[in-house]
């Protein structure tokens, strides 16, 4: 197993020794560029029609125009997991506005595609069993940057800080909140409880990325006949859920037993979070045989 990475300036997978992006990239001076993460199953991108949609929206959020189409990007997905030689990937495309000048104006940079393909490396098992622990933490997913929560940026500075105070509080994870102080979502992640049998879910309103794997738990839930509300949610509505889990693309459904130094409900994984889970499970597993190849 191995890790290469596909650049538009060389238009071939290269080992990730010889990647090299200029230091006058905007991606790398400003945070100036979009990506996607995600992981294959059975050598397939998960949800990867979903991916570049969002990619495309999210490009389209910051006046970022590129001329990749979603079939040259799929066939270098493609080409850079078979150079690896990995079983199964992680998958991270980003489109950087490019190399220019050292300055604001972003009009004479020219966009940059890179897709970094190395081993999937998924949490161990035992945390799906026994779950993780999680802090609402200080810092607050503000809207006063302007720019929106939706767009997948590379200016992920505040998720940053908010895990590195969540970890230096000997938490495995942050939880972060909006300028209203309702709860937003998690530093990576996208956040589910379950109260008095409800599965709710911070409503996409609050601020907030709108996950590829979210969407794909409400899917699940419908289909499990579990009631599902997004909607406002307090903090105080923390403290009264009865079980906890976080979603993201590479993790997929990841219980959280402990708030804030406190049990989550009795503490353990829950049966609405268990369900889902083997749900997932079985969704992850249909994408490896290639059923959903074609959804988005």
């Amino acid at each position: 197993m191995t890790t290469m990475v596909w650049m538009s300036d060389r238009g071939e997978p290269v080992a990730a020794q010889d990647a090299k992006v200029s230091v006058f990239d905007r991606g790398f001076l400003y945070g100036d560029s979009v990506y996607e993460t995600m992981r294959t199953a059975g050598g397939h991108p998960v949800e990867l029609q979903r991916h570049l949609k969002r990619l495309h929206a999210s490009a389209a959020g910051i006046g970022l125009s590129f001329s990749f189409s979603d079939t040259e990007i799929a066939d270098a997905i493609d080409q850079t997991h078979r150079a690896t030689g990995n079983e199964e990937s992680y998958v991270r495309v980003v489109v950087s506005r490019g190399a220019g000048p050292i300055m604001l104006d972003p009009r004479s940079a020219e966009p940059m595609l890179v897709i970094l393909v190395q081993p999937l490396a998924l949490p161990a098992t035992a945390l799906y069993t026994r779950g993780i622990s999680a802090m609402v933490v200080d810092v607050v997913k503000s809207a006063g940057s302007g720019v929106d929560p939706g767009i997948k940026s590379g200016n992920y500075l505040p998720n940053i800080l908010a895990l590195r105070q969540a970890l230096a509080s000997g938490a495995d994870d942050a939880i972060m909140r909006g300028e209203d102080g309702a709860i937003s979502e998690g530093a990576t992640a996208n956040l589910f409880v379950v109260t008095d049998g409800m599965l709710v879910t911070p409503h996409l309103a609050t601020g907030l990325l709108a996950g590829i794997t979210r969407a794909a738990v409400c899917e699940l839930a419908a289909k499990l006949g579990v009631p599902l509300a997004e909607r406002r949610v307090d903090p105080s509505l923390l403290t009264q859920a009865s079980e906890m889990f976080l979603t993201s693309s590479v993790r997929g459904i990841m219980p959280v037993t402990k708030l804030d130094g406190g049990a989550v409900g009795d503490g353990a994984v829950g049966p609405v979070t268990r369900r889902l889970i083997d749900a997932y499970g079985q969704y992850i597993d249909s994408w490896a045989r290639g059923d959903d190849a074609l959804r988005g």
